[in-house]
Parts: C-alpha cells; structure tokens; sequence
C-alpha cells in the first residue's frame, strides 16, 4: 500500500477494514482486493464515485 497516494491508500484501509470485519476472507486476499478496489475507486474519480453512493465489490 506504500506505492498509493494518501487518498487511496485510505479508501483501501476502510475497504480492507470492512471486509476484515465481515470476514470473508484471508488477510493477504483482503489486502490485494482492498488495493485493487480502491484504485478503481481513485480512477472513477473520488468524488464523483462518493457521491454516487459506490461500495466495493464483495
């Protein structure tokens, strides 16, 4: 996560933190999709993508 700007390393830290307490998956699995998610996020654009009510994929 060293390699995300602030803003997306903190979308993937919630994500990672929600999906930690649903506990669906392994932490290193958490980890990658947290990544993965939060650059999508960060690519549709962070406020459009807030305002609009996205939730990362499951």
């Amino acid at each position: 996560m060293r390699s995300l700007n602030p803003s997306t390393r903190a979308k993937a830290i919630e994500i990672a933190n929600h999906l930690l307490e649903q506990g669906a998956m392994d932490k290193q699995r958490i980890v990658a999709h947290s990544v993965s998610e939060a650059r999508q996020w960060a690519r549709m654009g962070q406020s459009s993508a807030m305002n609009s009510g996205w939730q990362p994929r499951v």
